[in-house]
């Protein structure tokens, strides 16, 4: 079994990729996965919309200029009627992020490539994506993952910055880490 640091690792966005379908089975697992996310007092705000069809995804394209040749997407998005908790309101925008980053890591897993855009709070692609897939006027559209097989490679990698950590407390210059020695 794969370390899981792998596939954080691995996890890369991928832009381009082949025409090859993704089964509706891999999209399902993607789901899974999305709603194995934490949120707060399990609120699960969420609902995903997703897109296989080759007609709806050219006119997602169309409408969103500049977006990605995948054979699927997923668009994360905030229910704030389904919550099951008050914290919601309050958290939403986290409790999706995490559904997203596990979409984005299950799909590096199960051999796909991903790559995330944003949607909120940006009004206009906001009302696109309702536009061209129905969403309500009460449903707020958070991402949008990009997916299919890759046709480019990239080495995993980390963007582990020392300089960007602090320990026990913030500090400017490295005051804290020079007390550890």
């Amino acid at each position: 079994m794969t370390d899981v640091l792998d596939f954080i690792f691995r996890r890369r966005s991928i832009r381009q990729y082949t025409e090859q379908p993704i089964a509706a089975e891999t999209m399902t697992r993607l789901l899974q996965a999305a709603m194995a996310a934490p949120s707060a007092a399990n609120g699960r705000p969420w609902e995903f919309v997703a897109v296989t069809d080759p007609h709806v995804l050219a006119e997602l394209r169309q409408a969103l200029p500049g977006h990605y040749n995948g054979q699927g997407v997923i668009v994360v998005c905030c229910n704030l009627g389904l919550a099951s908790s008050p914290a919601s309101e309050r958290f939403w925008q986290q409790d999706l992020s995490a559904a997203t980053q596990n979409i984005l890591l299950a799909a590096a897993a199960l051999g796909l490539g991903s790559v995330w855009t944003g949607a909120h709070p940006a009004a206009e692609r906001m009302a696109i994506i309702r536009r061209v897939l129905h969403i309500p006027e009460a449903v707020t559209p958070l991402s949008l993952i990009w997916l299919g097989h890759p046709a480019e490679e990239k080495p995993p990698r980390t963007q582990y910055d020392e300089a960007r950590v602090h320990w026990q407390r913030y500090s400017r210059e490295g005051a804290i880490i020079d007390e550890l020695a």
